[in-house]
């Protein structure tokens, strides 16, 4: 039987040393510092500001590595309860609900990282991928009322939906307009409503269709 390749204690030392780095970020950004200081880094994680430049190459190497860690960490709450299951009201309730949760808890690194994204590739990747993933979960979780719909204008109907309930929209709302996440949530439903399930209108009396 093959032996298995011997550990490398130095790379593995290296690495517990930058998961520990690549924490102390996350920890520091989920407690509000966004970004977080090099001496906030080095004096939550243990190590030196010279160990710290020899676990990463640049601020930008440990930024996206704390940014994929934090949203590892939050992954569920990327996720839509009961995905496309049950009436348009208690979905669009649950989805309103998800996604109000998820932006006020990775506020502070959703905003450092749209910042970076400008001038780092892989931010601007990471955070694309998750823009296409919140498009699909709006199709699955309001195919009913999409399928309903010509596919250009489900198109449009998602990329609304998508648009209306991003994070730069709640940043703004919460930010700029001083709005709380409860009065946040009701306009959201308010208009989800309004997009998915227009109100019918009869013609008037006497009138006649083309």
């Amino acid at each position: 039987m093959e032996e298995p390749p011997p550990v490398d204690g130095r790379s593995a030392r290296r690495e517990r040393g930058r998961a520990a780095v690549i924490e102390a970020v996350v920890d520091l950004l989920q407690e509000g510092h966004a970004p977080p200081t090099t001496a906030q880094v080095v004096q939550r994680a243990g190590i030196s500001e010279a160990t710290l430049f020899r676990y990463f190459r640049t601020i930008d190497d440990l930024q996206f590595q704390a940014t994929a860690g934090f949203l590892a960490r939050h992954a569920p709450l990327f996720e839509i309860p009961d995905l496309g299951e049950g009436p348009l009201a208690e979905r669009i309730d649950r989805f309103t609900s998800a996604r109000a949760t998820l932006w006020d808890t990775i506020g502070p690194m959703a905003r450092l990282g749209r910042a970076r994204s400008f001038d780092h590739p892989g931010l601007a990747d990471l955070l694309l991928t998750a823009r296409h993933r919140q498009a699909e979960q709006v199709r699955r979780h309001f195919a009913p009322e999409l399928t309903a719909c010509a596919p250009q204008a489900a198109a449009a109907l998602v990329a609304v939906v998508v648009s209306l309930t991003a994070f730069e929209a709640w940043d703004g709302q919460r930010r700029d307009l001083d709005r709380t996440p409860a009065q946040i949530r009701r306009a959201w439903r308010t208009a989800l409503r309004a997009l998915l399930d227009p109100p019918t209108t009869d013609p008037p009396p006497g009138s006649t269709h083309p």
